[in-house]
């Protein structure tokens, strides 16, 4: 009996045993298995990726390609200065223009700088330019300053100031004072301080009394423009506070002040006229009634007669006549 328990835990340990070892190879063909089947995915994804390198790499080669193949402005313009039909030329070069000037603006204004001898120069810088100003107002002033055929041209000053003095007219007057051309300097100062005078007058006003530079009859023309635009605005309110503004000022006002009085409404004119303090005033008052109205001596003797400079009486006098 002993024996035959024996033979049993043998013949049981044996069979464990072969259990055990079939257990392990089909555990080792599985894991096998996965190394192959992981081995086989990182060939394909590395192939995979290969593959997509090569293809962005095509795909960046082929537009390079494209890019070098693409005309630039440049040689799009000098093709188009070879159109004969003028007015085909015109719209073509206008609009490569335009385009390039969006995207690189100076290299665009350095090849019309070569063009002096182009047929309708001119007539693409103004369309340039004028964008330019119109895009940005600050960029359009560098650009300007940088070429000499552009700052050299009146027209093209006098356009930039204009946008200029309604943003900002003191950086307008800065900008003048990088001029070298004092004759196109001069002129486009005059031209500011005229649009200056319409947009805002007692800013203008205050800087003129700082600026006593600006002197003689440019001085008499702006101050007269003033006197008109502030009287424009606001009559009343500028015979309300006449002594407020600088007595260098006020002979322009008054003569403007009666140049816009109603015509129903001219005993009133007398009457303020009367009441004007200061011999100049006075007399630019009276003169701008002669000059508006025509008035006998009837209605004027008794005015004339305060003033007491024997020249500046007599001239009114004679008007008279």
């Amino acid at each position: 009996m002993k024996k035959i328990n024996l033979n049993g835990k043998w013949i049981i340990g044996i069979s464990l045993l072969i259990i055990s070892g079939y257990a392990y190879l089909i555990q080792a063909s599985d894991n096998e298995q996965v190394i192959e089947e992981t081995s086989a995915k990182m060939h394909f994804e590395i192939n995979n990726t290969k593959h997509s390198k090569e293809k962005l790499k095509s795909k960046a080669s082929h537009a390079k390609d494209l890019e070098k193949e693409k005309p630039t402005y440049k040689a799009i313009l000098d093709k188009a200065l070879l159109i004969k039909d003028k007015e085909l030329r015109i719209k073509t070069i206008s609009n490569h223009l335009l385009n390039w000037a969006k995207d690189a603006p100076y290299e665009c204004v350095h090849w019309l700088d070569e063009q002096y001898e182009t047929p309708e120069y001119m007539l693409y810088v103004s369309q340039v330019i004028h964008f330019l100003i119109t895009d940005d107002l600050s960029l359009a002033g560098s650009i300007i300053l940088n070429f000499e055929i552009l700052h050299s041209d009146q027209s093209i000053v006098d356009d930039y100031l204009s946008s200029q003095v309604a943003v900002s007219p003191y950086d307008g007057i800065e900008w003048l004072n990088n001029l070298n051309n004092e004759k196109i300097k001069q002129e486009a100062e005059f031209r500011l301080l005229q649009s200056w005078a319409n947009l805002d007058p007692t800013q203008l006003l205050n800087y003129l009394e700082v600026h006593t530079e600006i002197a003689g009859n440019k001085r008499h023309i702006i101050q007269h423009q003033l006197a008109q635009t502030l009287t424009k605005n606001n009559s009343q309110q500028v015979q309300d506070e006449f002594y407020s503004y600088p007595p260098s000022f006020q002979p322009n006002l008054a003569y403007s002040v009666i140049s816009q009085w109603p015509e129903h409404e001219l005993s009133d004119a007398r009457e303020w006229i009367f009441t004007l303090e200061g011999e100049q005033s006075k007399y630019f008052a009276i003169k701008s009634y002669i000059d508006y109205t025509g008035s006998s001596s009837a209605n004027l003797n008794e005015l004339i007669e305060q003033i007491h400079n024997p020249t500046l009486r007599a001239y009114l006098l004679e008007r008279l006549q």
